[in-house]
């Protein structure tokens, strides 16, 4: 999308836009169907994070809404003998309707409203176990060891969010007019209907999104600004640093990163100290490695369904290390 559009949808998100831009943004948005697609979809991504980014909520919902608004509100043109454009005068006289109501939506958007108490359900996964959690809305979520998931009783209506820490797998029931959320710290992930795994271990140094089908629009907070939206399809993956908030893109085999829902292990280039991470959640076991250099040793291998001893045992060939099984810890150390 031309970036000068993308700015475009921010200010309207952000009901800021001039009077002269939102002509603009109208009439782009009104010449295809591609556009009110982007628009919609870039739209949807802003207001869902409005309570991520701590802002109003933004009662303007879609373009569909402003063409309802539309045919009600615009006269029809008047038939003349030579051919005109009327696409564009309407967009135009549209947009100056919309501008003389800013006054109400803002008094409406912005007026105080009475504090609600919100009741949560908290659902927390121990290490060792996978759950598989069914949401009001028929969505599931498959909770990783060490992992939780926060949500309001009221789930079922509104917008669907779902606050996670740790790592869950989403096959998510689309719903036109309820969005499905997920936060997880500095990031927010829209679903536009979608199934798709989140890493987001408080240990980590990143968070991963990949998925696996449909497709996720995803915000980072940077300094108090959210980032531009960044949309990702089947088989791609995000990294997010979470210190800076850079992120890359990437092409995966998305079902690799989802496959700890079946008991399999998959370290692709990972440092032997994320590794020991995983297994500690995997095995409920307490990891040590004595070795700096042990832990930045990157490796990568695949495990299906295999006892703590058959991991270690490959991973000590992989690494040249040694170690050690006493009860519930695991010791790593240089020959």
């Amino acid at each position: 999308m031309d970036q000068h559009y993308y700015k475009l949808i921010e200010d309207y998100s952000k009901k800021t836009i001039r009077s002269e831009d939102l002509t603009d943004l109208l009439i782009w948005v009104d010449s295809s169907q591609q556009n009110q697609q982007i628009f919609r979809e870039t739209l949807q991504a802003f207001e869902t994070a409005d309570q991520f980014l701590h802002k109003p909520a933004n009662k303007q919902k879609s373009w569909a809404a402003i063409q309802q608004h539309l045919a009600k509100s615009t006269p029809a043109p008047v038939a003349v003998v030579r051919k005109i454009n009327y696409r564009r005068y309407i967009s135009i006289a549209a947009a100056a309707i919309i501008i003389s109501l800013l006054p109400v939506i803002y008094y409406h958007a912005l007026r105080p409203k009475p504090a609600v108490q919100v009741a949560y359900h908290e659902i927390y996964n121990p290490k060792g176990q996978k759950r598989l959690v069914s949401m009001p809305d028929g969505s599931n979520i498959y909770l990783n060891g060490d992992s939780k998931i926060r949500y309001a009783q009221n789930f079922n209506t509104g917008k669907r969010i779902v606050y996670l820490e740790g790592e869950a797998f989403f096959d998510v029931q689309h719903r036109d007019k309820q969005p499905f959320v997920v936060y997880t710290g500095k990031v927010s992930t829209t679903v536009l209907g979608t199934s798709f795994n989140i890493n987001a271990y408080r240990s980590a140094k990143t968070i991963s999104i990949t998925v696996q089908t449909g497709k996720v629009g995803v915000i980072v907070k940077n300094n108090g600004k959210a980032e531009p939206v960044k949309f990702l399809l089947p088989n791609q993956q995000l990294n997010i640093i979470k210190d800076n908030g850079q992120a890359t893109r990437q092409v995966v085999n998305a079902a690799d990163f989802d496959s700890w829902r079946e008991y399999k292990l998959f370290f692709y280039n990972q440092p032997l100290s994320q590794i020991a991470d995983v297994i500690a959640r995997e095995y409920d076991v307490e990891v040590l490695i004595k070795s700096e250099t042990l832990k930045a040793m990157k490796l990568t291998a695949k495990f299906n369904k295999t006892g703590v001893n058959q991991v270690m045992e490959v991973i000590a060939r992989l690494s040249g290390a040694k170690y050690k099984i006493y009860e519930n810890k695991v010791i790593i150390y240089e020959q």
